[in-house]
Formats: structure tokens, sequence, C-alpha cells
């Protein structure tokens, strides 16, 4: 875990091959969920810098970006382990940002210790309301509070996100030529769902409108990966 935030340019700023790695993503798809918030969004912009690591003597591509780009990427990131691991790049780049405030003034340009200022302050807003999404149960309040986490970074409402693709229970039925309440019935049985309201490798709980009222009921969301364990499983049936 060492070595996840650096200095560079007289900033603190991470590695999209260090996130990829740290957070056990492809780099390809770290890349690309960066260049998808950039396109989305023009604020974001300042937030990510090109770059190039040596593999085997040859140049790939890589994105350095700094504590308010790291947020934004990695607010979609889910599960205990990933939360671990933002905390600690949190904790490092506290540390590497309160390194910056330790040297002498005169090193420190009078427009980078503003942006830093500036820079703390719309991340220390982004952070809390970040920790409160996580805690709290109700998945439309969570999906509420990271667009305005992500407003308070970059102005705009939105929510980053590297998510895998997520299909209902009636998505996986028509892709499987079968009901949804069968495919609910199959889960079960072969022990797909976790428990309420956590997730695992094959899908995640999430509340949605029920059909017969307006409240909100938890329902389970299949992964490619659950998707896949129903159909081999509807071939044993078969």
């Amino acid at each position: 875990m060492n070595n996840l935030v650096i200095m560079k340019n007289k900033q603190a700023v991470t590695s999209s091959l260090q996130v990829a790695k740290t957070f056990e993503k492809q780099h390809k798809h770290v890349l690309e969920s960066i260049d998808n918030l950039v396109a989305e969004n023009s604020a974001a912009k300042s937030m990510f810098a090109e770059g190039t690591y040596e593999n085997r003597g040859k140049q790939y591509r890589m994105i350095y970006m700094n504590r308010d780009g790291f947020t934004l990427l990695a607010m979609g990131f889910t599960g205990k382990e990933a939360t671990k691991f933002k905390l600690k790049y949190i904790d490092a780049f506290n540390a590497m940002e309160q390194s910056l405030k330790q040297m002498p003034r005169k090193k420190l340009d009078p427009v980078l210790q503003a942006e830093l200022a500036i820079t703390n302050a719309k991340t220390r807003k982004a952070n809390a309301l970040f920790r409160i999404a996580k805690a709290t149960k109700s998945d439309s309040a969570k999906q509420a509070l990271l667009a305005k986490a992500a407003e308070a970074i970059t102005g705009e409402m939105t929510i980053p996100a590297m998510q895998q693709k997520e299909y209902s229970a009636g998505e996986v039925g028509k892709k499987l030529g079968i009901s949804g309440n069968m495919v609910g019935r199959i889960a079960k049985r072969i022990g797909v769902k976790a428990e309420q309201p956590g997730q695992n490798e094959y899908g995640r709980w999430s509340n949605g409108k029920s059909r017969y009222s307006d409240k909100e009921v938890p329902q389970w969301l299949y992964f490619d990966k659950g998707l896949q364990k129903v159909k081999n499983e509807l071939k044993v049936i078969k």
C-alpha cells in the first residue's frame, strides 16, 4: 500500500495505474471511466493529467489525478474492501497535502496556495457527504448524497461510477426465456443472493418501486456473473 499518493508538480496526486492495482480493476477500464468523466463534466478536466509509464521497454498511457479527481472516480467503487482502500487514499492525500503545507512559503506559488485551499474545502465537503452516503441504508438517499458529493467537486449534479452491468430478475428472465419469478426461485435455490442490504460477486440489493404501490421495496440486481450462474443452473434443470 506504499506510494498510493505521490507529489508531482508540487501537488498531491495518484495515478490510474495505482488505482487499478489497489482496487483490482483492469487499467483499461479505469482509463475508460476517467475519459467518460472528462467527456461528461467539463469541470473534471483540471482534475486529471495525461502521463505515461514504461513496461518492457514500451511506453503506455496512464493518467494522474488530484484528490478531487480520485474522489470523483472512486465514488462508484463499492464493497467493504473498496471502502477500506478509499479511506487509505484519503489518509494518504491528507498526509501528502500536510507535507505541502509545511514546506516554506516561498517554495509554494501563491496561486498554488490558493488552489490548495479551495481544493481542501471542496474535498472536505465531498468526503463528508461520501461517508454519510456509505452509512445510509436507503439506496435512493445514498444516490442523492453521492450526487451532492459530486456536485461539491464539479459543480454539476452527476454520479460518477465504475459499475458492472446490472439486470433485474425480469431482464434476466427475458434473456433466458423464463419468467422473472423462476429466475428468483433458481437464485434462491443456488444461493446467489447476498444478505440484505449487501452484495456479492453475483449482484447486489437495491431499492425500487413496487409494482403495486409507491413504496420502495428491495430487489436483487444481477451482475453478468449472476446471470451466468442462473443460466448454468437452468441447463442442469433442463
